[in-house]
């Protein structure tokens, strides 16, 4: 598929780590939303989080003034991503504006063409942004927060089985992880960046509609394990 050639980039951020640091803009969303990033963090691996990118998924970036405030602190290299789709958190619509589900739209050797999808992988430009960005930032850890009915619990993809288990036992019950979400995934994020690259992902999967006093707590509790404890040296994932 093209675009899915991946070469390593420097390894050290581009922009101040201070708690203070500005959102940066990516680029534009199709309707001309700003996709923005902010690097925060004080030294160490590189985690990648992705506050929100499922428009009727909005558990995640409520959190986002929090997220902020914690993720300054902690010793790790950190590159935290507004929102991928920003044209659908303001239409409360989960797809694109062209219906695309930015979710299948990434250039994994999963991808086949399709209205729900994408003519081809990139075609949205809020996913094509982040991914560049990605990319440029290669990160150690990727951590993405989604929700769903059947939730809360922790996702995974590439060698990333232990830290599913330390975020759920962080976050506390009901928080399970789930291995598999039991329907294929084609272009998705966790299939490029977990089963392609070999990377670790976590999808994190909010119990739909829960209060905030529920969702805040355990996401930082848990994130702030994840990345306070450092990664783990882990057997390649089993494919599945």
């Amino acid at each position: 598929v093209a675009g899915c050639a991946f070469h390593p980039p420097p390894t050290t951020s581009s922009l101040s780590a201070s708690p203070d640091s500005p959102w940066r803009e990516l680029g534009t969303s199709r309707e001309g939303r700003p996709l923005r990033a902010r690097d925060l963090g004080v030294g160490g691996q590189r985690v990648a989080v992705i506050a929100g990118i499922h428009g009727t998924e909005q558990e995640g970036l409520r959190h986002v003034p929090e997220l902020v405030a914690m993720l300054a602190l902690q010793p790790a290299d950190i590159r935290l991503y507004e929102d991928v789709n920003p044209d659908g958190t303001a239409a409360h619509r989960r797809g694109t504006s062209a219906g695309v589900d930015p979710n299948r739209n990434w250039p994994a050797s999963s991808f086949t063409a399709a209205q729900s999808r994408g003519p081809r992988p990139l075609s949205e430009p809020g996913v094509g942004h982040v991914y560049r960005d990605l990319v440029q930032f290669n990160p150690d850890l990727v951590v993405v927060l989604h929700s769903t009915s059947s939730g809360p619990f922790v996702n995974y993809d590439g060698p990333a089985e232990g830290l599913a288990r330390r975020f759920a036992a962080a976050a506390g019950a009901p928080w399970f992880v789930k291995p598999s979400m039991g329907y294929a995934t084609p272009g998705s994020l966790g299939s490029w960046m977990g089963r392609d690259r070999g990377q670790p992902i976590l999808t994190l999967e909010f119990l739909r509609g829960s209060p905030p006093e529920q969702t805040g707590p355990a996401l930082l509790a848990g994130l702030g394990a994840v990345i306070r404890d450092g990664p783990l040296e882990e057997e390649p994932p089993r494919v599945r």
